[in-house]
């Protein structure tokens, strides 16, 4: 129990390393050049034209607020009450500034140079752990219309969520559970949190790409052999999904899952081993179509991949020739795939998996498919729209 307690503290001691607020200050300048009749007026004169150039700033409002300005000879209560005059004429876009030169002519009139500033001070929450830029968002909903398959729809929605958590392809955004964020919104607008807790807030991440998936049928029967006596269940689930992408509300992708399961008995483990085996397919399904399996490097015969893959699988691998372009939309449509191998994974961490080479030779780069994917019997009957591209230096091209 000790151990798993260390093993929980330093797991979220690593995951709140980098949480913080990073304060950044940026000065902002602009030069002018101002003649008058007096010293004063002259250096009013510069400052407008300075302002002028920053931008953002009513002219005429400040040489209003500073025509009252007069000389005491003291040059620093000037400038104090000059820079208080230009922070309110320009509603703070202005908060200093630095007389550069001022001289007199032979006729009287005064030229001055003056510099003036704006300073910003600005602060920013960083997440902790990686970027959320390096991956694209997706939200996960059942939208199963029977009450009465609820329950399981809710119970795949989290193990689909899982696998695509452990495929480290995607941001995965929760929508469930809003009444818990607002409670802890709450608590930082309270005045009992820390001041910078504050930041949190408004960071928020909006979706790229929306799951639905509908448990469009459900249906199971008992079989008992004329032979033996004994009964075994037989059971069929038919799931819909799609994928939409939210800016445009496309169509990006669809399928339908018909799978035939037989649990040897009505227990808990027996059935959470049979949504394990529907949400893999649906989540393998997705992840082959938008991010094909790559061989990220090859160790001791060893083929490695940046992924959880599940020991035993059989998967072929293929190597990308060129492109090919539909002739009638000139859109990429893929790209001419060359057997390489086959594989089967042999084990798997957290975050890799490890498979050996049964056939071919095997190359990093190379993409890899499961093998008889559409023949294995729990079978998907709808196609589906691969709309990708693996790019020369790596990483994959959407398509959309």
């Amino acid at each position: 129990m000790k151990i798993i307690q260390i093993f929980f503290l330093s797991l979220f001691l690593s995951l709140s390393l980098n949480a913080k607020v990073i304060t950044s200050t940026s000065t902002q300048s602009s030069t002018g050049e101002g003649v008058g009749l007096t010293r004063e007026e002259a250096i009013n004169n510069a400052i407008i034209e300075a302002v002028g150039k920053m931008g953002g700033v009513n002219i005429n409002s400040l040489r209003k607020s500073n025509s009252s300005v007069f000389s005491n000879g003291l040059d620093t209560t000037i400038q104090d009450h000059y820079s208080e005059q230009i922070s309110k004429a320009t509603k703070g876009r202005v908060d200093s500034y630095e007389i550069n030169s001022v001289e007199q002519d032979e006729n009287g009139k005064y030229m001055a140079n003056v510099t003036i500033f704006k300073t910003t001070t600005t602060k920013k929450y960083k997440a902790p752990g990686l970027s959320a830029d390096n991956r694209r968002s997706i939200s996960v909903f059942d939208s199963t219309p029977d009450p009465t398959k609820r329950g399981i729809g809710a119970a795949l929605e989290q193990k689909i969520i899982t696998n695509l958590l452990q495929s480290r392809k995607f941001n995965v955004l929760d929508r469930d559970s809003n009444g818990y964020y607002e409670m802890e919104k709450a608590l930082i607008q309270s005045g009992n949190a820390a001041k910078d807790e504050i930041y949190k807030l408004k960071n928020v991440l909006g979706t790229d790409y929306i799951l639905l998936f509908s448990i469009s049928a459900l249906d199971g029967k008992q079989k008992t052999s004329n032979l033996t006596g004994k009964s075994k269940i037989e059971a069929e689930v038919v799931i819909d999904y799609r994928v939409l992408l939210f800016a445009t509300r496309q169509i990006k992708f669809a399928n339908t899952l018909s799978m035939k399961v037989s649990p040897k008995d009505n227990s808990l483990s027996a059935n959470e081993q049979i949504l394990s085996q529907i949400a893999n397919r649906i989540s393998n399904d997705i992840l082959n179509a938008i991010y094909p399996l790559k061989v990220v490097s090859i160790e001791s015969n060893e083929v490695i991949f940046s992924q959880i893959l599940n020991r035993g699988d059989v998967y072929e691998c293929f190597s990308l020739g060129k492109v090919i372009k539909d002739s009638y939309t000139k859109e990429t449509t893929g790209r001419i795939e060359t057997k390489s191998g086959s594989i089967e994974v042999t084990r798997s961490t957290p975050k890799l998996s490890y498979a050996k080479i049964t056939e071919g030779s095997v190359k990093v780069g190379d993409i890899c498919r499961p093998l008889n994917h559409n023949e294995s019997g729990n079978g998907y009957t709808i196609g589906r729209d691969a709309n990708y591209k693996v790019e020369e230096g790596g990483g994959v091209n959407l398509g959309f």
